[in-house]
């Protein structure tokens, strides 16, 4: 038998203690075995891992045990398992509630529509060039606007393009060829109508040249300040645009001064009937900075001569109000059974009804004059159906 240990000095028996467990118990105190029993484990950790091995294997053994009784979820049953499909309660308010929204079936959503493209319909748009602001019947040329004479200006000499036969003094005068036949047409009727043959143009377009020379004779015989109200500056001339002429009087072979009387009064009460208009009147003297010059004829284009002759306005006055109306509130304006529509385009995008005869010029300034054409309305002229 092994030597007995003494408690105070921690002194054991080397007995193992499961083997000696009722000896001790028998003959220990209960202190001395709880001691004894800490050493045990201490001397013998494998005991340790082996308890937690067993514990560790029953979890396991549990946890699968209660995902195999666990209800199917997501997956398909085991061949030959038998579902039972729970009857719906009776009040299907407490299967779907109101706060709950149904979320919609994404077959059945409509496909996503694209934005839709607004169409303008009514009118359509015309994009003008710079510089056809400068281009058309209706330029305004004076003491505050300038004409740049363009390289393709279409000049033709008028005794090569006229039908009627009257007098142009020298024979070399140009003027725009789309001005041609209006003149024509003019100078017959006037011819027709006085017997008269005596009248004849004596000037029409001018280089910046020309109009320079014809100032300075007007500056040495009355001075600048009175010569500008004679003769414009090179640039402010209408002259440059091909667009006017001046009229005389042939004596013989000498150009006497047209004053517009007798029997040539008759273009001051006729010339807008084919487009043209007495450029500097008497009683405009004061917009237009120039002196009265029956002589002088400006082609401007129907209706806006007869709109002109009219309302007694020069080109100034009609060039002012014309900007007052717009695209929306057109001037109307009926002249021998067509009515006409006016309105201003400052810039250059301009909007044109669909559907109409249009005429758009330039105002040499900031925009453009749109002339819309439409059938006047005749009640007379009504077909019934």
């Amino acid at each position: 038998m092994a030597a007995p240990c003494k408690m105070q000095d921690k002194v054991y028996t080397d007995v193992p203690f499961m083997q000696n467990f009722w000896y001790n118990a028998a003959t220990t105190p209960a202190k001395e075995i709880l001691v004894r029993s800490r050493l045990w484990f201490w001397k013998y950790p494998i005991s340790i891992f082996l308890l937690l091995f067993v514990i560790a294997a029953f979890t396991l053994v549990y946890s699968l045990s209660d995902t195999a009784a666990a209800p199917y979820d997501r997956a398909d049953p085991p061949e030959g398992t038998i579902m039972v499909t729970p009857e719906p309660e009776d009040d299907p308010e407490d299967l779907y509630p109101e706060d709950i929204p149904e979320e919609p079936d994404p077959e059945d959503e409509p496909e996503e529509e694209p934005e839709p493209v607004f169409v303008e319909t009514g009118y359509i748009t015309i994009e003008m060039e710079e510089s056809e602001i400068h281009q058309g019947y209706l330029l305004l040329v004076n003491h505050d606007h300038t004409f740049e004479i363009p390289n393709n200006l279409d000049l033709v000499r008028i005794t090569e393009a006229r039908t009627t036969q009257f007098r142009v003094q020298p024979d070399t005068a140009l003027l725009l060829r789309s001005v041609i036949d209006p003149l024509d047409e003019m100078m017959a009727s006037f011819i027709t109508s006085t017997n008269n043959r005596s009248v004849a143009i004596r000037s029409a377009h001018r280089n910046y040249e020309t109009q320079q020379r014809i100032l300075n004779g007007y500056i040495s015989q009355m001075g600048r300040r009175e010569a500008l109200r004679w003769a414009a500056l090179p640039r402010h001339s209408e002259h440059h645009t091909g667009l006017a002429f001046d009229f005389g009087i042939m004596s013989g072979n000498t150009m006497n001064a047209f004053h517009g009387n007798g029997s040539t009064a008759w273009f001051r009460r006729n010339s807008y009937r084919y487009g043209f208009i007495v450029r500097y009147q008497q009683n405009k003297t004061r917009i237009t900075q120039t002196n009265h010059e029956p002589w002088h004829f400006r082609y401007v284009g129907l209706p806006h001569s007869a709109l002109i002759h009219q309302r007694d306005w020069c080109l100034e006055e009609f060039i002012e109000n014309i900007r007052e109306y717009t695209f929306e509130e057109p001037m109307e304006f009926e002249y021998e059974g067509i009515l006409y529509e006016m309105y201003f385009v400052e810039g250059t995008t301009v909007r044109i009804p669909v559907d109409t005869d249009f005429d758009i010029s330039g105002n040499n300034i900031d925009g453009f004059i749109v002339t819309i054409i439409r059938l006047a309305f005749d009640p007379d002229n009504m077909i019934e159906v």
